[in-house]
């Protein structure tokens, strides 16, 4: 044997590979030379018998890997050693640690062992010769890549809970020397570079499995989002590829999974979806993202091609492939979302329906299927596939079976994917199920089984019909003694949310049950203690439903009350100044508000909502209150006074909105104060209905659903500014108004003093009307309530208001149309039918038949009438 075919000697290191010779030297019967035995047939034997028996101890395990090192040492200096053989030699150490119970690995005197850093330096050897020779390692260097790879992850495993994190990080420490990292990091970027459309090297799952199991959060980089990135690529391989197929198989097949199986079945998915894809300060980002959503496509298409596999298939490995679909689905931004969304929806409801016509049925399937189903109704842009697919009669057969399991699932689905109409027909029947359901509800144990019903009965409480029915059997006591007599310390935080949340809806436009919580002051003050705690451990959710039933019950009234005394208090401070000044202060002159609007949206909307906030306000110069921007305080009474102080309330409407308790009591607080709404709809396919079509009413709204954004927000703008100059006129209107009775009044009283004078012409027969002037006309009008009329008869004298009376007698119909659409297009102002029909019915009066006596007199006053008239201006070309 050559020289260069020798290993070189050394005491329990190795240096390097010579990767040549492992793969392509073909030796002769004379140079090949038996492989040295490392592990003499007692310990072999003793690591055997110590997986039944324990006795193995920590000085006996010292011994052996000093026997181990002594006869690779050995083998080193015979001189005869090749790559095959130093490789076999390798191997059989590797072999031997493996089969130690992982915990006894952990003893500081076996941690410490030489034999550890021989370990550690095979694999820094292993990584050098990856990286220089081009190449990938063949099969035996592949086997002991793993092997040595496991045997720090099965000791990092056994960990107990007490140390596993000091354990965990003693063997990162031991590992993560500056060249290995240096080594790791240099793969990963090469294998990024190089990369198959599919990937087929084992070595990259052994890769991940070591950097992500062993390594994570050692400083590859000194970047932070280029560390995140190289996990992320490491996962990305392992899952697109054929190991990942394989692993597959066997979960189909029911065949026993092994480590690496388990890595890419299960680790590898907690990392999806992959963080770096959105870190927007990398370079690259765009190609990175394309890059990301092929592997997303890459595995939904995999689980499509496994799901359509003819049976058998185990429901365990069913159960798994619709857990990941759904989990790639819920991807914010997924590109092929609809398209795979649809087929998904698609082939469960062809497997329920399979089943409904099946005898016998396959109960583990279908508890499977609705399970999924369950999970899907969770998205909103799923759900609403799923009500467009009118599925409610298909889940309805499930809900009359003896399987528990079943009926719950199958009611939990309808309460995500009922509407209001579908609710509404059966309202005691659905909510006596959830009932029944809370009865099994513990406040003093947890009980998982109660996560889904008390979610899928807060989705429920979006509907009246349920929240009264709900009510009505008791349903609020429940929660109440769950809420005030339970232990917190062993209460689940999200159950408690969900049940604070469907106690705040109960709350609504329902001061019976606000008076009932009230009464309970425990109640009150273990809400009280559990919004505290949540805000210390920064849980906002259940902070803020917390908040929310606190406000309601406790605070609102309050606040509204401070509100109105404040008022008050301005009012009549500003008399006072108007008093001591000597200028007369007109009445009910508004304040004017601080913002322009307040945006009221779902989280789900987020997006969305965010990108209309930044148009309005950057781009047209809007000032807007959104609460991520300006919360001060308690964030339920922010709202509150951005809601007072806004002119305008954009109201964000969607499927999350309505079923939001929170939305609903920004809504709900913005009507009931009489605010100006304007609605936007954030989804095409979203009809509002419930407590939210009651808001809506006859509202128009901004579909920002169907239109480009820019059409929509342009649509946005028009319908905002028409409101603010309606607003202005109807403002205006009620000024003169004010001043016209103001000064009829002061008429009256100097009439008292004396008498008319002679410039004063009363006017009270049939053919004075043509007489008046536009004074006059505009008088009657003003006096009779026409101030719609106003602006059309803008003016006109007598003569002409009797000429307009009689086309509108000859053709009320297409007059009232006309009028309507001058008044709306000229003005920006709405023509009710009543008022029309009063300027008739006035003019009748006037002249048909005469003034009747106690219509007010109309007069003409020289020395003391209106002279601006301020509705004469169109308001389209004031300034705002």
């Amino acid at each position: 044997m050559t020289e260069e075919n020798q290993i070189p000697s050394s005491p329990i290191m190795i240096n390097k590979f010579n990767k040549q010779n492992s793969v392509d030297d073909v030796f002769t019967s004379d140079d090949i030379c038996a492989s040295p035995i490392m592990i003499n047939q007692a310990n072999k034997l003793a690591i055997r018998q110590d997986s039944i028996d324990h006795e193995l101890s920590p000085d006996d395990i010292s011994t052996m890997f000093d026997e181990f090192l002594v006869e690779f040492e050995r083998m080193e200096k015979s001189g005869n050693a090749t790559t095959t053989v130093f490789l076999d030699a390798v191997e059989q150490i590797a072999d031997a640690v493996l089969g130690i119970i992982p915990h006894k690995l952990l003893h500081p005197k076996v941690l410490q062992h030489p034999l550890t850093e021989f370990l550690h330096q095979m694999l820094v050897d292993i990584i050098a010769n990856w990286r220089s020779s081009n190449q990938r390692l063949n099969i035996q260097e592949t086997d002991i890549f793993l092997k040595i790879v496991l045997v720090f992850v099965h000791v990092a495993e056994a960990a107990p809970a007490p140390s596993a994190e000091q354990t965990r990080k003693y063997i990162r420490d031991m590992l993560a020397t500056k060249r290995f990292l240096f080594l790791v990091g240099e793969q990963v970027d090469d294998i990024v570079l190089n990369k198959p459309d599919l990937n087929d090297d084992p070595n990259i799952c052994t890769l991940g499995i070591l950097t992500i199991k062993l390594l994570q959060g050692a400083p590859f980089y000194f970047s932070i989002e280029k560390n995140q990135r190289l996990i992320d690529d490491l996962v990305m391989n392992s899952l697109d590829s054929y190991d990942f197929i394989q692993a597959l198989r066997q979960l189909q097949h029911d065949q026993p999974l092994t480590d690496v199986d388990r890595f890419l079945l299960y680790t590898c998915w907690e990392y999806v979806p992959f963080a770096s894809a959105t870190a927007l300060t990398l370079p690259n980002t765009m190609k990175l993202i394309k890059v990301v959503q092929h592997v997303y496509d890459q595995l939904l298409t995999q689980l499509e091609q496994a799901m359509e596999k003819p049976p058998p298939m185990t429901t365990k490995s069913l159960a798994y492939i619709f857990e990941r679909y759904t989990q790639l689905l819920n991807i914010p931004n997924f590109h092929s979302f609809d398209k795979k969304a649809q087929y998904f929806v698609d082939r469960l409801t062809k497997i329920l329906k399979e089943q409904v016509l099946a005898n016998p049925q396959d109960q583990e399937l279908i508890n499977v299927t609705l399970e999924a189903f369950h999970n899907l109704s969770k998205n909103t842009d799923i759900r609403t596939i799923m009500k467009n697919r009118q599925l409610t009669s298909l889940f309805h057969n499930f809900t009359s079976t003896q399987n528990i399991e079943e009926r719950k699932l199958a009611f939990s689905i309808l309460a995500e994917i009922m509407d209001e109409k579908e609710i509404n027909e059966k309202p005691n029947e659905i909510t006596s199920v959830f009932i029944d359901q809370l009865k099994q509800l513990n406040p003093n144990e947890y009980n998982a089984n109660m996560d889904s019903t008390l979610s899928s009965l807060q989705a429920l409480m979006q509907h009246e019909e349920i929240k009264n029915q709900f009510i009505q059997q008791n349903g609020a006591q429940v929660l109440v003694s769950f809420i005030r007599d339970g232990d917190p310390n062993k209460q689940s935080e999200t159950q408690l949310e969900d049940a604070l949340k469907i106690l705040w809806s109960t709350t609504f436009n329902n001061p019976h049950m606000v008076n009932t919580l009230q009464q309970d002051a425990k109640l009150m003050t273990r809400v009280t203690e559990i919004y505290n705690n949540a805000k210390e451990k920064e849980n906002v959710t259940l902070e803020k439903a917390a908040e929310g039933l606190i406000w309601k019950v406790e605070k609102e009234e309050k606040f509204k009350e401070e509100q109105a005394a404040e008022v008050e208090r301005k009012k009549e401070e500003k008399k006072k100044k108007a008093k001591e000044s000597g200028v007369v202060e007109e009445e009910e002159e508004e304040e004017e508000e601080q913002y322009d609007m307040m945006l009221s949206y779902s989280w789900a909307d987020m997006d969305l909502a965010h990108r209309i906030f930044h148009h309005l306000t950057e781009k047209l110069g809007y000032k807007i209150w959104l609460d991520q921007e300006q919360m001060h305080g308690s964030t339920i009474q922010a709202m509150a006074n951005a809601v007072d102080n806004a002119q305008f309330i954009l109201m964000c409407m969607s499927d999350t909105y309505k079923r939001s308790a929170n939305c609903q009591s920004e809504a709900e607080y913005a009507h009931n104060r009489k605010k100006h709404i304007v609605p936007c709809k954030m989804k095409k396919d979203y009809n509002p209905d419930g407590w939210l079509g009651f808001i809506l009413g006859t509202r128009l709204y901004i579909d920002f659903g169907t239109y480009e954004f820019e059409k929509a927000i342009e649509l946005l703008d028009n319908e905002i500014q028409l409101q603010k100059k309606k607003r202005k006129a109807a403002k205006e209107v009620a000024r003169v108004e004010r001043k016209a009775i103001a000064e009829e009044n002061g008429s009256k009283n100097e009439r008292k003093v004396s008498q008319a004078p002679p410039e004063i012409k009363l006017k009270r027969s049939l053919g004075n009307v043509s007489d008046w002037d536009e004074v006059n006309v505009r008088d009657f009008l003003l006096k009779e309530n026409l101030l719609s009329m106003i602006p059309l008869c803008n003016g006109i004298n007598g003569k002409e208001l009797n000429d307009l009376y009689a086309m509108c007698k000859s053709n009320s119909a297409s007059m009232y149309r006309s009028l309507k659409f001058e008044l709306l297009h000229g003005h920006h102002r709405i023509l009710p039918i009543s008022t029309f029909l009063r300027f008739m019915s006035r003019m009748r009066s006037a002249c048909d038949n005469g003034l009747s006596s106690n219509t007010p007199t109309v007069t003409k006053i020289k020395e003391d009438h209106i002279h601006e008239d301020p509705i004469q201006e169109d308001p389209t070309s004031e300034e705002d």
